[in-house]
């Protein structure tokens, strides 16, 4: 009988439906799971399930049974796959479970940023609107900007990246594509430094990788055109954070809204949190994927994984 342990069901939403697996098992839950905790409560797993609970090589070391880690996410970065090669645990996850998801919270928070729809919320939020004048009804504290014509960089052409090109051209929006390994001609595909100095807008959906790692550096802001923005529904760490902050208080970024941070889960000390009162920043906690729709089909598809790792034929190997 397979033991399976699931180290974080915190990050599934009480509404919604775990699937039981397909064979005889005993399933053990914990809410959230500290890294110290991991080896105890692992000990005779032979399946794990892991939404964002780290497992590193010097705890899997100490986890003989282990033979499956389902990761109930896309990233793997919270896994250590080349130790799992190493020793014959099978790492799945779940690629692309909901591309639009992700896609639309990311378009929400370029929509909030050009129209400034949080600054005019806000500022009405407080008593600074009504002074002298204020009965014409003309609000003119902060620019908006269309988005219908101006153009999107999107760094990353994987099936969030091209998800939200349509939504954006569908929009009106002129979209075009940087990823240096991309081989599709039909895409619009632009070098780094055409995306850094023609784009109004630039929207990352690509994985944290060495390449990737502080792609965005306050040398790349200063680089970009006036009145542009950033966007970060993929990974923290690829917009170099300190950096970042810098840009936007000094001017040299117009604005930027990002869904994560370098370290997740977000901390209470958090240094972006300092910026959160800015009418040109917006940040959200890591909840561009988890729409009601797609929390259900990555779970269908997480036990999925389960079943057929279990009938000998594995799906979704990283």
């Amino acid at each position: 009988m397979h033991k399976i342990i699931f180290l974080d069901r915190c990050a599934v939403a009480p509404q919604i439906q775990l699937p039981k697996p397909d064979f005889a098992h005993d399933w053990v839950d914990y809410e959230f799971t500290d890294s110290d905790q991991t080896v105890e409560r692992a000990q005779g797993a032979t399946i794990a399930i892991t939404c964002g609970a780290p497992l590193r090589a010097e705890a899997l070391a100490q986890l003989p049974d282990l033979q499956m880690i389902c990761v109930a996410m896309t990233g793997t970065d919270h896994v250590d796959v080349d130790y799992c090669h190493e020793h014959d645990i099978v790492v799945c996850n779940v690629p692309a479970y909901s591309p639009t998801t992700v896609a639309e919270h990311a378009l929400g928070l370029l929509l909030a940023l050009r129209r400034r729809i949080l600054a005019y919320h806000n500022l009405l939020a407080t008593d600074q609107w009504y002074g002298e004048g204020w009965q014409t009804s003309v609000f003119l504290d902060y620019e908006i900007r269309d988005i219908h014509s101006s153009r999107i960089g999107i760094v990353g052409t994987g099936m969030i990246g091209r998800a939200m090109g349509r939504l954006c051209s569908g929009l009106g929006m002129d979209v075009v594509y940087h990823n240096p390994r991309e081989t599709d001609s039909s895409l619009p595909l632009v070098e780094f430094d055409e995306l850094l100095e023609t784009c109004d807008a630039i929207s990352f959906h690509c994985p944290l990788t060495e390449s990737t790692r502080d792609m965005f550096r306050l040398e790349e802001m200063k680089r970009m055109k006036p009145h542009a923005v950033l966007i970060n529904a993929a990974r923290g760490g690829i917009v170099n954070e300190k950096d970042l902050a810098e840009a936007l208080k000094s001017g040299v970024l117009t604005g930027a809204a990002i869904d994560l941070v370098e370290q997740d889960p977000i901390q209470p000390t958090e240094p972006l949190l300092e910026l959160m009162k800015l009418p040109n920043f917006i940040m959200t906690p890591h909840v561009a994927w988890s729409s009601r729709q797609a929390m259900q089909g990555l779970w269908d598809r997480a036990i999925e994984n389960i079943n057929q790792f279990v009938k000998g034929t594995p799906i979704n190997r990283v």
